[in-house]
């Protein structure tokens, strides 16, 4: 059966109007104004995705939807610094072309730190997926299927609603993700119950990309010059945020449901 089309003219015109937003900020910009001006960027970014997004799956919250057709954190915590970080750097590249023409306007160093962020965020967007298909091929204990199921359909799932793939729980359309599921497991063990290496991940990666912001505003509203670079970020906080994530890609790969095969 063909896929319902939910993208329409509307958001093709909204996304072009959404660029031109940006443009016309960067026109706009004032010696003191580009703090204020990243903020006003970083809002039609987040707009840009949403909108994207529901034209996608017919969903707001749709961009962060996966193949599970559920709400991912590795997808949330990425969209969350891509959208911080290109706001900031097409702000500052905007504003050195408006009032520091000369030399080289987009010559905006990108701290080592940031790559190393971004490397990290980026290993666990692409280390999830493959590590839910391994999942997909182990079998299933059918008692603990049922328990999983039965605990869904108390939190208001239908049977419709819910699909097993091997170890994996899927929903079967993405109207019926939800938020709470970037907290909660994903195996037919888990899939009910509280994921606590996902809280930690996400602890960490909201406390980060709010102490991010406020140094990028810092330094944007101290600039009356050429913005030559992006704030840099402790190396400590790197160590921490990486073991974070290799404590959520460790928790999220070792099997944490019954098989099927196991004699009872």
């Amino acid at each position: 059966m063909a896929q319902p089309t939910h993208w329409t003219r509307a958001h093709s015109w909204a996304l072009l109007f959404l660029v031109a937003g940006v443009i016309l900020v960067g026109l706009l910009l004032t010696r003191v104004a580009l703090a204020w001006a990243w903020g006003i960027n970083l809002i039609l970014f987040l707009l840009f995705t949403s909108i994207a997004g529901h034209g996608i799956t017919g969903l707001w919250r749709g961009l962060f939807i996966d193949e599970r057709n559920k709400i991912s954190l590795s997808r949330f915590q990425m969209i969350l610094w891509t959208v911080v970080v290109l706001s900031a750097y097409l702000t500052a590249a905007l504003y050195n072309i408006r009032w520091n023409p000369t030399g080289d306007p987009l010559g905006i160093a990108i701290p080592y730190q940031l790559w190393i962020l971004m490397g990290i965020s980026t290993t666990s967007l692409v280390g999830s997926p493959l590590i839910k298909t391994t999942k997909k091929q182990r079998p299933a204990a059918e008692g603990e299927r049922q328990e999983t199921l039965s605990l869904l359909k108390k939190e208001g799932f239908a049977e419709q609603q819910v699909r097993t793939t091997g170890q994996l729980v899927l929903n079967a359309d993405p109207q019926f993700s939800r938020w709470s599921e970037m907290f909660k497991g994903e195996e037919t063990g888990t899939a009910a119950h509280l994921d606590l290496a996902k809280i930690q991940m996400f602890y960490f990666t909201i406390v980060l990309v709010i102490a991010y912001a406020a140094l990028i505003g810092a330094g944007f509203a101290d600039t009356t010059t050429r913005v030559s670079s992006l704030p840099s970020l402790d190396s400590s906080i790197l160590a921490l945020l990486g073991i974070s994530h290799a404590g959520y890609l460790t928790h999220k790969a070792i099997p944490l449901s019954d098989s099927g095969n196991r004699p009872a």
